[in-house]
């Protein structure tokens, strides 16, 4: 078991209801930056994931929301700007 940072646009990561990243918008965010396929990241159920991330992966995170119009939100409720 590990500590989840998420990057979700719903007003809590484990919300059901809100608007979902798409795999597609995923998808697309990976392609214009293929660095992205070195950072522990994975879509999951309208967000990406990664666990027991580091400072310099939740930095690359709140670049990857902002470009989602989303934003970073930890397992335990925190949000991430910087």
């Amino acid at each position: 078991m590990g500590y989840d940072v998420h990057i979700t646009r719903r007003q809590n990561w484990w919300d059901e209801e809100g608007q979902d990243i798409s795999a597609a918008e995923w998808e697309a965010v990976v392609a214009a930056d293929l660095g992205l396929m070195e950072v522990p990241l994975w879509w999951n159920a309208g967000r990406i994931v990664s666990k027991n991330s580091s400072d310099a992966v939740i930095a690359t995170m709140v670049e990857v929301a902002k470009t989602l119009g989303a934003r970073v939100q930890g397992d335990d409720s925190e949000y991430y700007d910087a």
